[in-house]
């Protein structure tokens, strides 16, 4: 049974930071994963803390699954209005590497995988809608790209011999749960860690790997940490250090025909970025120390304020952000549109 330890919280204006309106909730839970569906908005983080909403943010409901206090949600799965998947991280060693499932709209849950061989720490999890399936991405193990599909109720790591090996010390970021991403019928990875970064692409007709290796360099704890599409031939792909949340310390990486070939953008805001989204007519990144929006058209940067937002996601016209400390709020899209008018 779900414990409601944490009281409803009715959607409020307490106060704005910047153009974002912040709403106040019963917890101080850092959130990574986010994840919306027509109305439907979910949240999940640490401390096994999730959130939801039903109704496109008007309302917000925060529990706490049981016996899961010590673990961090880093990623989440909308199947359907009842049935959820929350992504438990790891490490595996600890019996942490954990998928939760509920049917129910989160009155109950239960674990339908789990991982207890040491070296395995999750990354992100996606549902696909028109094939029913899910995949499910780790950190290397033995250097192997290491990944699993859901299908019939269980899941699979995917052949090993197939999958590329990885660089030493080479691996993805469970940061916005968007190091992997899933369009027409491909998955791409952006990671990093290593000297020099690759993007890996996997064709699932096919069942073909490619290595795309677009001349950026990168180190330690740097990389690309959130890979978002406009549509099917146009990514951008974001990241940085997370040790350093004010500096840029690796470029913006765009393509325009599938991920074949990259560039990096110039001129562009200096901070970590840690999710990058499309909507329309904006590119609109966050990190934890702020966000910003890009016009494509008019090739225009404007800053959105100081934030501390790990993750966001588009429900309608409105653009909500989740981070650390219980930090949740919005902003709409006109807001968007008035800051582009207002400064040439």
């Amino acid at each position: 049974m779900m414990h409601k330890f944490l009281i409803l919280s009715i959607f409020i204006n307490f106060y704005c930071n910047a153009q974002w309106t912040n709403v106040n909730i019963p917890t101080k839970a850092s959130f990574r994963a986010f994840k919306s569906k027509d109305d439907q908005i979910w949240a999940s983080g640490t401390q096994g803390t999730i959130g939801h909403s039903s109704d496109a943010g008007k309302t917000w409901e925060f529990l706490q699954v049981p016996q899961a206090e010590k673990l961090d949600f880093r990623d989440l799965a909308i199947i359907n209005d009842q049935e959820i998947m929350l992504m438990s991280a790891g490490p595996s060693e600890e019996g942490k590497a954990r998928i939760y499932q509920t049917v129910d709209g989160g009155k109950h849950w239960k674990i339908i995988f789990q991982v207890n061989e040491s070296g395995y720490f999750f990354d992100c999890l996606h549902w696909d809608a028109k094939t029913q399936r899910a995949w499910l991405l780790s950190d290397p193990v033995n250097q192997q790209l290491t990944l699993f599909t859901y299908g019939n109720k269980r899941f699979t790591r995917t052949d090993s011999s197939r999958t590329p090996l990885l660089q030493a010390k080479e691996a993805f970021f469970a940061a916005s749960g968007s190091s992997m991403l899933h369009v027409n019928d491909q998955l791409f990875f952006v990671g990093g860690g290593v000297d020099s970064i690759n993007i890996y692409h996997y064709d699932l007709g096919k069942n073909t790997w490619k290595i795309n290796k677009p001349g950026i360099a990168s180190g330690e704890a740097k990389g690309y940490f959130s890979i978002g599409a406009k549509n099917k031939k146009e990514f951008w792909a974001v990241g940085g250090d997370y040790r350093k949340l004010n500096e840029l310390s690796i470029p913006i990486i765009t393509t325009v025909d599938g991920g074949a070939h990259w560039k990096a953008l110039t001129n562009t805001p200096t901070f970590y970025m840690e999710k990058v989204i499309w909507a329309k007519p904006y590119w609109i990144i966050t990190g934890p120390s702020q966000s910003v929006a890009y016009h494509e058209k008019k090739r225009i940067w404007r800053n959105l304020g100081n934030t501390s937002f790990h993750n966001i996601v588009q429900v309608g016209d409105t653009i909500w952000g989740i981070g650390a400390k219980g930090q949740l709020g919005y902003i709409s899209l006109s807001s968007i549109n008035d800051l582009f008018l207002s400064k040439e």
